[in-house]
């Protein structure tokens, strides 16, 4: 079998600074923070949408560094159809420039290693292939805003099995 990826829409979202210190860990686990979304776009080659009321990122800011993404937004497309997406993720930056993000400095954003896996809810019929099949995002963090591409895993039934 073959796995390839396809591009299927992106999303841009402004940030809201400053990001909101829920707590932290006392065992060193991480720094819990919320990032609001106020504004966001999602445009595809079929359809195009603006973020509804706004969206919350949920993070974790691991003693490695390690950023742990778990993030929410609707989105209604011009259309009037909707889409809820969840994403969950990693970002990381090299061993180097931990201590920089730690303490909230800037770091390039080519720097990053940023990747999510999205899960959708659609209420559409039309939207309904956004819940068959596997996503993946690739994710640039800049100081304003995030932009994502999201991707769906296609497979090729090619394994010499299947003769």
């Amino acid at each position: 079998m073959s796995l390839t990826l396809k591009k299927q829409f992106d999303v841009s979202l402004a940030l809201a600074a400053p990001a909101e210190v829920v707590g932290c860990d006392y065992d060193g686990a991480g720094k819990r923070i919320l990032v609001p979304c106020p504004e966001g776009e999602l445009i595809g080659p079929n359809f195009h949408g603006t973020m509804m009321s706004a969206g919350i990122d949920h993070q974790v800011v691991r003693a490695d560094g390690v950023t742990e993404i778990n993030a929410s937004y609707g989105f209604k497309l011009d259309d009037g159809r909707a889409i809820y997406i969840h994403v969950e993720g990693i970002r990381a930056v090299p061993e180097e420039l931990v201590e920089t993000v730690k303490e909230g400095g800037a770091v390039d954003p080519k720097q990053f290693y940023y990747v999510t896996t999205p899960k959708f809810e659609v209420y559409d019929e039309s939207l309904a292939w956004m819940t068959k099949k596997i996503f993946v995002c690739d994710a640039v963090r800049l100081p304003d805003a995030v932009l994502l591409s999201y991707y769906t895993v296609e497979q090729e039934n090619d394994h010499p099995a299947l003769g």
